[in-house]
Parts: structure tokens; C-alpha cells; sequence
């Protein structure tokens, strides 16, 4: 089969060119494209602010540029991200930008988001006109993807959305730029590069491994690579994950970030995950669109009639997008509505961004816009408004709200895009702290709303222990709003494991909320930071005594002590080298919720 007989291009008209009809073509497409581009910029704009859960990133920068390393809190080497690529490029940005690095995450995710959806359809674009260069090209599931209200919000929200968008977009890009090429002609320098750029996938998100080891297989067999050149594209794909894993074994003792312990990723919760589907579909009715496309592409499928090499590349978004929800379906989902849909929608509209005018097919595109205006102009998520919803649920069990909604009820912005803004809703606490900061005083407070639950006056304080070096201490939910409030030499006691090395290694106390599987008791907390001397003071309603006794004893016990030691002994070669044989054991540490238990369990 000759490259052109693979690419088969459109006979089912003329192909005759004139030099205007080809200027008209050009500029139908740049229509086709920027339209549906600058729709999407404009609403990301509309939409910007900053989620709590991108703040816990900018308090990682703002260490980093302090000379403390990739930490949350000084003194405990814990990774908090999920995204190491979009950590380190927050740092790179912080450095010559004017801005703070709230502001940084929020404009940096927005445009990142619209440069990879225009490489998006620009790529679909030139894929199309090769295949029908005598054609109108149309949006299509390009109006799809703009018209979502979630796609707008997380374009922004200082989280790596928009660089995961930005990925995508161009290893797109990237594919059918090899498609496009004799399959002979690609040289190996260009394929090695496009394995290195599509390699970086599991660096910006975990899960887009398999998006990347699928594109990589289609560029292997489009330039058909030999056995020797596939063992080069495997390396150049896997040196960098490769180098960084080894790195994150040795700094921070884990195999995976601390947010994956937490959410026990390995698990299997198909029921919530399901939960997580459908709570995405409800709002939208995005099973209509997706309908009318699907009927689309086979409709378009059967007028052309592609080859294999062509089929190959049309398949592969959809089919990684699928691979890829059926694991997100696996480990349950996600608390944010949506949050990780965004991108999977986008990979699997990615071959019909846009579609070639046919007469048969119209009817099918103009279904789809007539979706998209109302969607677009009515169809809301549950507590996108100004009026709290009722208590958040998927399907009555399973916990999943609107982010972007909750934030902006609390801090009373439409475009709350800074960390004061977070500040400001929590300004009790952050008077709190900072009197005892001044006044010099060594303790741990806890969120006066969480102090409330035990009955707790709001300025409720126990002494830190005498060896600890950071200023004062905090036990609080909200980690991003906390990290915000509190100093880089202050520490921040998470109570849903995400910061927490204790708390990520809990067995699982909740199961209805993805990422909030782990509470920690407030026993814990104390018995890790508070002075042993002020135990007989701590309240019956925060930790009873015989718990706080027995949550002590653990922490100085076996595999929990070496645990702790792995993250808090200065940094050594002997260190990094215990921490990176140990890792898989160390990992896989499950501590009792029950202290007594847990003294059982490593103690006795």
C-alpha cells in the first residue's frame, strides 16, 4: 500500500484548485478554528479563580524559592502534588513574573488551556484538509468541548488542567504531523523528540501514562520502526519518569506522591466511580452530542472509507480517552465535578474537533449545534449559583460537588484569583495565628471550625513539642487556604492525609468522598507535634487518654517509626539510599485509624 493510498484523499468531488478558492478554504478554516478558540478564551476568562487545591501548589513554590526544597512544611519531606511537571514549571514562572503565584497559576493554566486547544484543532484541521482538501471543514466536536461550563472553570483553578489540555493538544499535533509524513521519510531524531515530548505525560499527570504509551505505539507503527528504534523511543519516552521516580524514592521514601497513598489509587471503587460518570452527564446531557458525533464519524467513515495507517490515528485519542476513563471509573472518581473529565473529553472529541462538510453528515453537525446553544446558554451544574445547594451527592451516596461554586460562595468573589482571597473567608484563624506568632507563643491551634465540633473555644491552643523548630502550628481542612495563612517556618497539620505521612497511611475511615477517604483523628495530630507534658490537658472530647497514650507508643514503634524517620532525618546518602530500597515496603504501610489497634499492630 503506497503513503498516498493510506491517506486516500477526497474523490467524491473535484479537486481542481484555483487560487481563490484555495485563499476561501484557508480562510473557512481559520474561521472553523478561531471562533470556537476565542469562545473558549473568553469564557475561561469570565470563569478565572483559584481553588484551594491549587494553593497547596504555590506553597510548595514559595518554599522551593526560599531554599527549602520541594516541601510543604519545613522539616517533613512529603510531595502534596500530583503534577510534578506543573509544580516545577509554577517555579520557573515565579522567578521573572511580577505577579504573586496565586495569579501565575490561575493566567498560566488559561493560557496553556487555549494554546492546546487551538493545537488541537488546528491538527484536526490539517488532518481533514489532507483527507478532503476540496471540503468545508465545520465544527464539531469542537462545539462540544467550549459550551461545558466545568471546561471554563477548569481551565483556570491554579491546577495543572490547563497543562494537561496543553499536552494533549500538541502530542495531537505531534501524531498527525508523523501520519502526515512518508512513512519512511520521518527522521530518527524527530521520532525520538516525539517520544521524549509524549514521555512527559506521566510527569504532568500519573494517568496519562496510558495515553502516552498508546500514542507512542501508533508513532511506531506510522514510521515502522524497527525493534532497535522501538527500545530507543522506550527509552527516550521513560528516562525522564524514570530519573524523577527515582529521585522522588529517595527524597521523599514513597512510589508514588503522597495524594495517591491517600486515595488509595491501587483500589477499586467501581460503584462510586460510576457515581462520578453519571453526576458529569446529568447536568448536560452530554450522551446526546456524543451521540449525534458518534453517528457522525460512522456515517463519515463510510463515505471515505479510510485505510489502516489513517483508521490508526483517528482511533487513537478515543481509544486512550476510554482506556483512560475506565481507570478513573476504577479508582473512584474525584470529589470536583468534572475536574477530571475536562481533559478526557477533549481526547476523546480530538479527531472530530472538526469534520468535513457532507450532505448526509450535516444534519448530524447542525443536531449537535442546537445542543451546544442551549447547552451553552442554560445547561448549569447543581451550585454554580448564588443560592447554596442542598448537601453534595452523585446519586444520593457518593459526595461530589462544584468546587468553583463552593469557593466563590465563601470568599464572596465572582474571580477569587488570589490566595488573599482564601485568606479573607478564613480571617479568624488567620488573627489567631498571626498573634501567636508575634506573641511568640510554640503551639498548635486548631480551625476554630473544627475546634467547634469538640466543643472547643476559637483560640484553643496546646504547647509544640520543645524540638520543633517550626513557629507555630495549625490543624485545619483546608490546606491550600492554610498554607496561604500560615508562614514557611510554620507548620500545617492536615487532617485529610494529604500532607499528612501519617494520615496518607491510614486504612480508609470514609468511603463517599474521592480524596477525603482518610480522617484523621485529632489523637493523631496531638501525639505527633504536641508536648508530651501537655497530654493530661488535652480535652476528653478532642482525644481520650488512653488513645493519646497508645497513638504516642506507635509513633516510636517499628515500621511506623521508620516511616516517620524517612521523612524527617536531615537528608544524607545513607538516608537516600534507605529511602529508595525501602520505598515499596514503606508505601504500602496501612496504620489502624484506632490507636489502640495500631499499637497492637506494630507495637506487640
Amino acid at each position: 500500500m503506497t503513503f498516498l493510498a493510506a491517506i486516500r484523499p477526497d474523490r467524491s468531488g473535484s479537486t481542481a484548485t484555483t487560487p481563490g478558492s484555495a485563499r476561501t478554504r484557508r480562510r473557512a478554516d481559520l474561521l472553523a478554528m478561531a471562533v470556537p478558540t476565542l469562545f473558549l478564551a473568553v469564557m475561561g476568562w469570565n470563569q478565572r479563580w483559584m481553588t484551594d487545591d491549587g494553593l497547596i501548589f504555590t506553597r510548595v513554590v514559595r518554599q522551593i524559592a526560599a531554599g527549602n526544597g520541594p516541601v510543604y512544611n519545613v522539616g517533613e519531606r512529603v510531595e502534596t502534588s500530583t503534577s510534578t511537571a506543573w509544580q516545577w514549571l509554577l517555579v520557573a514562572v515565579h522567578y521573572p513574573s511580577p505577579l504573586s503565584d496565586a495569579e501565575n497559576a490561575v493566567y498560566l493554566g488559561l493560557a496553556l488551556s487555549v494554546a492546546g486547544f487551538w493545537a488541537a484543532v488546528s491538527a484536526t484541521c490539517r488532518l481533514h484538509r489532507r483527507l478532503a482538501p476540496t471540503r468545508l471543514l465545520l465544527p464539531a466536536g469542537a462545539l462540544v468541548f467550549v459550551v461545558v461550563e466545568p471546561v471554563w472553570d477548569f481551565l483556570t483553578a491554579g491546577m495543572e488542567i490547563g497543562l494537561i489540555l496543553f499536552w494533549i493538544g500538541t502530542s495531537w499535533a505531534l501524531l498527525v504531523s508523523v501520519w502526515s509524513a512518508w512513512p519512511g521519510s520521518v527522521p530518527t531524531r524527530r521520532v525520538l523528540g516525539t517520544a521524549c515530548y509524549l514521555g512527559l505525560g506521566p510527569l504532568i499527570r500519573p494517568d496519562l501514562g496510558i495515553t502516552a504509551v498508546a500514542f507512542l505505539a501508533v508513532v511506531a507503527v506510522l514510521v515502522r520502526a524497527s525493534a532497535w528504534k522501538c527500545v530507543g523511543m522506550a527509552v527516550c519516552a521513560g528516562a525522564l519518569p524514570a530519573a524523577y521516580e527515582v529521585f522522588r524514592m529517595g527524597y521523599y521514601g514513597q512510589l508514588v506522591p503522597m495524594p495517591a497513598v491517600t486515595k488509595e489509587a491501587g483500589d477499586s471503587q467501581w460503584g462510586r466511580g460510576w457515581d462520578y460518570v453519571t453526576d458529569f452527564n446529568r447536568p448536560y446531557q452530554l450522551w446526546v452530542p456524543l451521540l449525534f458525533l458518534a453517528a457522525a464519524a460512522v456515517l463519515y467513515a463510510r463515505l471515505r472509507m479510510p485505510r489502516r495507517r489513517t483508521v490508526l490515528v483517528l482511533a487513537a485519542p478515543p481509544a486512550a480517552a476510554l482506556a483512560q476513563s475506565l481507570y478513573l471509573v476504577k479508582v473512584g472518581g474525584d470529589f470536583m465535578h468534572a475536574r477530571m473529565w475536562v481533559p478526557l473529553l477533549l481526547m476523546l472529541l480530538l479527531p472530530m474537533l472538526l469534520l468535513p462538510f457532507h450532505r448526509p453528515v450535516v444534519p448530524l453537525i447542525a443536531a449537535v449545534a442546537v445542543w451546544a446553544v442551549v447547552c451553552g446558554a442554560a445547561l448549569r451544574p447543581a451550585g454554580s449559583g448564588t443560592t447554596k445547594p442542598p448537601v453534595p451527592a452523585a446519586n444520593g451516596q457518593n459526595q461530589v460537588w462544584n468546587e468553583r461554586g463552593v469557593t466563590t460562595r465563601a470568599t464572596g468573589e465572582r474571580n477569587p484569583v488570589s490566595a488573599g482571597s482564601h485568606v479573607a473567608y478564613n480571617a479568624q484563624m488567620h488573627g489567631l495565628l498571626v498573634a501567636a506568632r508575634d506573641d511568640g507563643r510554640h503551639v498548635l491551634m486548631l480551625d476554630p471550625r473544627y475546634g467547634k465540633v469538640f466543643g472547643l473555644p476559637p483560640d484553643f491552643a496546646l504547647p509544640l513539642r520543645p524540638d520543633l523548630e517550626n513557629t507555630v502550628a495549625l490543624v485545619i481542612g483546608k490546606l491550600g487556604a492554610g498554607g496561604a495563612m500560615m508562614p514557611l517556618d510554620g507548620l500545617l497539620a492536615d487532617v485529610w492525609g494529604l500532607s499528612s505521612t501519617v494520615g496518607a497511611h491510614l486504612e480508609q475511615t470514609n468511603f463517599t468522598a474521592a480524596g477525603h477517604q482518610k480522617l484523621l483523628a485529632p489523637v493523631w495530630n496531638i501525639a505527633l507535634y504536641v508536648d508530651p507534658a501537655a497530654f493530661p490537658s488535652v480535652p476528653p472530647a478532642l482525644a481520650g487518654q488512653e488513645e493519646l497514650r497508645a497513638a504516642h507508643r506507635v509513633l516510636g514503634c517499628g515500621d511506623v517509626r521508620e516511616l516517620l524517620e524517612s521523612v524527617s532525618e536531615p537528608m544524607s546518602f545513607d538516608r537516600f539510599w534507605k529511602n529508595l530500597t525501602g520505598a515499596y515496603e514503606r508505601t504500602n504501610i496501612r496504620i489502624p485509624a484506632d490507636p489502640v489497634q495500631a499499637a497492637q499492630k506494630f507495637c506487640d
